[in-house]
């Protein structure tokens, strides 16, 4: 009896154990995108409120204020047309066409206090940035914190 009861004591500490390490990982670092290919030695990302953002024939700039307190400037190239979404996601699924009046209040005009993760490969600049708009995020509980 005795060892019985001790293996379930030990069994329940395994599984405490287990969901303590699969809480810290969900707490931990975000996973990039899957189809940016970069080195993750070479791989960083910014997540924070937009505080700039210029879309234009050619590319999109975006400035960020980052959860870390940091200003970071990102600029997105997109050759001969005005349309970065091929870069972007939407709380890490694709971006459609229906989701730009999620992040825009019109064409080239970003909502006030639009949230995103950018994901950058610093040593690869011919890699474009991704950008993970995060509209419903408000900053409460800021995922790098």
């Amino acid at each position: 009896m005795r060892i019985l009861f001790l293996c379930v004591i030990s069994a329940m500490s395994c599984l405490l154990a287990g969901d303590l390490v699969s809480s810290h990982a969900e707490q931990g670092r975000i996973m990039p995108p899957t189809q940016l290919k970069c080195d993750r030695s070479e791989l960083t990302s910014y997540d924070g409120q937009v505080i700039a953002y210029r879309r234009r024939r050619g590319s999109t700039f975006l400035r960020m204020r980052t959860n870390f307190d940091t200003t970071e400037a990102v600029t997105i190239k997109h050759r001969g047309t005005e349309d970065p979404s091929r870069f972007f996601l939407l709380n890490g699924r694709a971006f459609t066409k229906h989701d730009w009046k999620l992040i825009e209040l019109r064409p080239k005009v970003l909502k006030p206090g639009m949230r995103a993760n950018v994901w950058v490969c610093r040593g690869n600049p011919s890699i474009q940035p991704i950008v993970d708009w995060q509209p419903d995020d408000t900053g409460a509980n800021p995922r790098s914190r």
